[in-house]
């Protein structure tokens, strides 16, 4: 090889130019995304490493870095048209709003975009919001004034749009409704099956009666499984290494249950699916409804909160427009040798110094 071909190919190589270097190139390093109302105007974003965590639980609070990755200022109005969902699809952020354009923050590249106009019959924060996939984002809504539609189902994704005036065919995010759930109540337990294109969800009503139903994605429909309910709380997270659905119990414990076949019904009144318990509760303020993030690899991220002030009682009261501490605390799972579920010995916490403004809204965490 000649020295000028040497010294070309040495050029390549350091500016990331050579087809090898596509092939050694690193996966895109993930995040744990931290959505707050911490400023009076809005949200936050912020993004944390949770590599810099301690072993330790006990570290001081410590103030979030300056500047959030994202802040987010709702229109001026009532409550209903300034709440805010968030969800997360595949690498962007999405932030949904009653009435109005959604945006998209691409976490891969730090770009801020307009997503799809919200459905007329969506309430955004009145509700659950699951990803199948990488590609569609399903918005069950709970319309609580609406004795005759209580409930509304929508499904976002990114693909091609109507034409424009000169009938070329654009790409963009657009919004589907759905045919409505069958039940009359709200969502007690929400997760996507490993199938990829079936939902499953638990829902409730005003007397407590429970029933599971599944909605497939592929052919639109939706299925009763029977009187009987998902045994964690808020969102369910499929663990292929546990093969389970991972989950928060009603006492702050992580539960792990058996995945149920989308086929399945059963009429006996007090069936449960096969679930293990771990011993350790880890949630100690209940209210934190979906406060379980699932990284990878059976680790997950799991966000506690409570007053910077216990009371005298040492009970929490999570949401105090004062000054909050947020503890994430990052663990694995694992089956012992009898089959229980364990967490492992080895784990990592952060804690933040806050503050709250908004009463009806919860702070959520994103692996990113």
């Amino acid at each position: 090889m000649s020295d000028k071909r040497r010294r070309q190919d040495a050029q390549n190589q350091g500016a990331g130019g050579g087809s090898g270097d596509k092939r050694r190139r690193r996966p895109r390093k993930q995040h744990l995304y931290l959505v707050l109302d911490d400023w009076e105007k809005g949200y936050s974003i912020h993004k944390i490493d949770p590599d810099t965590f301690d072993d330790s639980d006990d570290e001081d609070p410590q103030h979030l870095p300056e500047p959030p990755a994202l802040r987010l200022e709702p229109p001026a109005g009532d409550e209903l048209h300034t709440r805010v969902s968030f969800a997360a699809l595949g690498t962007k952020l999405l932030a949904l709003m009653n009435h109005r354009c959604g945006l998209v923050y691409d976490a891969d590249t730090a770009v801020l975009s307009l997503g799809a106009h919200a459905p007329a019959d969506m309430l955004c924060g009145y509700g659950d919001t699951v990803a199948a996939g990488d590609n569609v984002l399903y918005a069950l809504s709970d319309r609580y004034f609406d004795r005759e539609h209580p409930q509304s189902f929508e499904a976002m994704s990114w693909g091609p749009t109507a034409p424009d005036a000169r009938q070329q065919p654009t790409e963009g995010w657009s919004w589907q409704t759905l045919p409505p759930p069958p039940f009359p109540s709200y969502a007690r337990a929400i997760a996507p099956h490993p199938d990829g294109h079936t939902i499953f969800i638990t829902s409730t009503d005003d007397k407590q009666c429970m029933a599971t139903y599944s909605f497939d994605t592929v052919d639109s429909s939706w299925r009763c499984h029977g009187n009987w309910a998902l045994p964690f709380l808020g969102h369910g997270h499929f663990d292929a290494e546990l093969d389970a659905w991972v989950g928060l119990d009603m006492d702050g414990h992580v539960c792990a249950c058996q995945v149920v076949s989308p086929s399945f019904r059963c009429t006996a009144p007090c069936f449960y699916p096969d679930c293990k318990v771990t011993q350790e509760k880890m949630l100690s303020n209940r209210n934190v409804r979906d406060a379980l993030t699932y990284m990878d690899a059976s680790k997950y991220c799991i966000l506690d909160g409570f007053p910077a002030k216990m009371n005298a009682d040492r009970r929490p009261t999570y949401g105090s427009h004062d000054g909050c501490v947020i503890k994430l605390t990052v663990f694995g799972l694992k089956y012992n040798h009898r089959g229980e579920l364990q967490i492992k010995h080895h784990r990592s916490t952060r804690s933040f110094l806050v503050s709250r403004h908004l009463y009806h809204f919860t702070p959520q965490t994103f692996w990113v």
